[in-house]
């Protein structure tokens, strides 16, 4: 007979590791049936492997963290100093270029700020958490600190990074990425090409620092940072796009403009993905997406970069673009770039938007950033503590920033009624519509064209484009196609007829003409369809017969420049063919005699208003007999860049200079001085910085 004290001390007191672990009844058999079924080892604790509980002093400890985090949220709310934000260049809804007085937002926990995370830096609402994170980082400094287990993020696995190459249509390996660039000396000349017909009209980067980038990563291709190598076949790529001439391609860069075009897009491709830019996003590689989107709308199809805008935005508001960067606590210099970068963002959701005929994706509650400064880059400076202050005067920004306001302002009248109340626009009728441009322009005015001087062609394409942009507002803002001419009186439909062949005129000037044939590639994406098909529609009814042969001028000089280009299947050109067709037919023999229908061979200038300003007399100079090829949108005439890689001294690339890095995020840069910036240009060209 078996001894029971035996049995007993076989039989263990508590239940196996294994059964204990899988939460299931132990028979504690030695071993016991579980175990023996899975054929595992069956492990009993020992007496003294009782779970032990966390002593009570770690959860105090963890719920006293908590409770001051709280209370320092609380304390927040009532009284919290907020830092003085400078007036705002965007004032209430109810003014010509005002947002809704609900969006003004300060530094406080709706703002959100930046956190930096695994070498990159993010913008984040939940000040909440934010402030547990900042605590665990403080408890986890402490020397010998067991209380806390630190979770730390895991390290991103390494991926492909052609995860993102289908995006922009390449499967190219990216150990060829260094052989997309172009030369040394190919690389100066693009530079020298951006610098002269894109930072003008699309101040997007800081040119001294970006100069001398660009001069240190030509020395050694192999080793440029992703973000900025992107940047590089951004600038690349825009400086061919500028050049409408394959001819003065073949000449600079020995090959085909559409060659160059195919590569560097590809390498801008190739470089974000490399760049990992759509999960860590910075500064740097969404300047490089800009400037392709930009650039490429002249090319690229419309439904892909309008999808493409929308990835561009949710990035942007990854880095917190979107908020005003005083309230972020971001440097005076890295908080201009910032917004520059952010207003061409807003810009191009607005071109994206009508091209695509879809409103806006940004509406005014999303973001307060307000316009960058009227500044030059002169006055930027890396090391800055102080704000800079606008200047009331010309300077390299004054083009850059009356396409902004003046698109801002577009905002709140070409689009869905729908988007006007999502954005709390006031529902202005047709006469506060016209008094609110007229407000704009009287603003504009003050702000920035009156000190410009017209001789000069950056500054007429700046006094001239902005005219055209309002003009074309007045026509959209009518819908006279939609409603007729019946409703308008008969000094508002003058001043459409008016504005209608405004814009015909101006946008045939900044076509032809050579001093401005550099900045084409910017309008080239435009083509003046409402306001051709509203001129047949008067000369049809002859509703303005004091202007119907300056209105037949203007359609002739349209349908020559545009014949034989217009993208293949456009419904829109055989529309206007039959408008002009009708038109002709009513028109009477009388007027016959003195109009022009159809494609003239006569040499009638395209005319100006009367009270045009004499500095714009070239509009009157064109010949409406000019060769077609020359009018083209393909560009005016081939010309050539003032210079090829003529680098200013002060940017000697061998000097010994001790680099920071290359992100605008992370990196104080570290420059020496900039050239002088005076603006004294000739009437022939437009060198900023020569």
């Amino acid at each position: 007979m078996d001894d029971p004290a035996a049995t007993s001390r076989l039989t263990p007191g508590r239940s196996c590791v294994a059964c204990r672990r899988r939460k299931i009844r132990c028979d504690r058999d030695q071993p016991c049936s579980y175990c023996t079924k899975l054929h595992l080892q069956c492990v009993y604790p020992g007496p003294d492997q009782v779970g032990k509980k966390q002593p009570e002093t770690q959860l105090l400890s963890r719920l006293e963290r908590i409770e001051t985090s709280l209370l320092r949220l609380e304390s927040r709310i009532p009284n919290v100093p907020t830092p003085e934000i400078p007036e705002s260049t965007r004032p209430d809804p109810f003014s010509h270029q005002g947002t809704p007085s609900g969006t003004q937002l300060t530094a406080n926990s709706t703002t959100g700020r930046l956190v930096s995370e695994q070498g990159h830096t993010r913008y984040v609402t939940s000040s909440f958490w934010a402030d547990l994170d900042e605590a665990d980082k403080d408890e986890a400094a402490a020397p010998n600190n067991p209380s806390l287990v630190t979770e730390s993020s895991p390290a991103r696995p390494a991926r492909s990074q052609q995860k993102y190459g289908p995006i922009f249509g390449s499967t190219i390996h990216l150990a060829e990425l260094v052989q997309l660039h172009p030369t040394q000396n190919h690389v100066f000349s693009l530079w020298q090409v951006f610098l002269e017909n894109v930072d003008p009209v699309l101040k997007m980067v800081h040119v001294p620092v970006t100069q001398r980038q660009i001069l240190r990563a030509s020395q050694n291709l192999a080793q440029i940072p992703s973000a900025f190598e992107s940047l590089m076949f951004s600038i690349y790529y825009s400086a061919v796009a500028s050049i409408q001439c394959s001819a003065s391609c073949r000449k600079l860069f020995q090959e085909e403009r559409q060659t160059l075009l195919d590569r560097y897009e590809l390498g801008v491709g190739q470089a974000l993905s490399k760049a990992d830019f759509m999960s860590s996003p910075d500064v740097t590689s969404l300047q490089a997406l800009t400037m392709y989107l930009v650039c490429a709308r002249h090319s690229a199809n419309k439904t892909y970069l309008f999808s493409m805008t929308g990835l561009l935005i949710r990035s942007a508001m990854k880095l917190g673009l979107h908020r005003d960067p005083v309230a972020l606590g971001i440097s005076p210099f890295l908080a201009e770039m910032r917004r520059r970068l952010w207003w061409h963002i807003v810009i191009l959701d607005v071109r994206t938007a009508e091209d695509n005929d879809m409103d806006p994706l940004l509406c005014e509650h999303m973001f307060d950033t307000k316009f960058p400064a009227n500044v030059n880059d002169a006055d930027l400076d890396i090391n800055m503590t102080e704000p800079v202050s606008a200047i009331r005067q010309r300077t390299e920004m004054t083009y850059t920033l009356t396409r902004f306001e003046g698109s801002y302002a577009a905002r709140k009248l070409v689009f869905s009624s729908k988007f006007n109340k999502d954005n709390g626009y006031p529902n202005l009728s047709l006469p506060q519509k016209n008094d609110f441009i007229e407000a704009l322009l009287t603003d504009l005015e003050e702000k920035y064209l009156r000190y410009c001087d017209r001789k000069i062609p950056i500054c007429f394409l700046t006094v001239t484009s902005i005219r055209m942009v309002l003009a074309k507002v007045k026509l959209t803002i009518c819908h006279p196609a939609r409603d007729g001419l019946t409703g308008l009186t008969g000094a508002r439909l003058r001043d459409l007829v008016q504005s209608s062949i405004e814009i015909i005129e101006y946008a045939h000037t900044l076509r032809t003409s050579d001093k401005y044939s550099r900045w084409v590639w910017l309008f080239q994406k435009y083509i003046e369809w409402d306001a051709v098909a509203f001129l047949l529609h008067c000369l049809g009814s002859a509703a303005v017969p004091d202007l119907v042969e300056r209105a037949w001028n203007a359609v002739d000089t349209f349908f020559k420049a545009w014949e034989g280009h217009v993208p293949e299947g456009e419904r829109r050109w055989g529309r206007l063919l039959n408008l002009r067709s009708k038109a002709a037919a009513k028109q009477s023999p009388e007027s016959m005699t003195t109009s022009h229908v159809g494609p003239s061979t006569t040499t009638a200038a395209v005319h100006c208003s009367q009270n045009e300003d004499p500095t714009a007399s070239t509009l009157t100079s064109m010949s409406r007999t000019a060769d077609p090829q020359n009018v083209s949108m393909a560009g005016a005439q081939c010309i050539m860049p003032t210079s090829q890689a003529s680098l200013p001294q002060v940017f000697d690339p061998n000097i010994d200079v001790e680099y920071g890095e290359w992100n605008f995020d992370n990196v104080s840069y570290i420059m020496q001085e900039a050239p002088s910036w005076d603006m004294e240009l000739d009437e022939y060209s437009f060198n900023s910085w020569m």
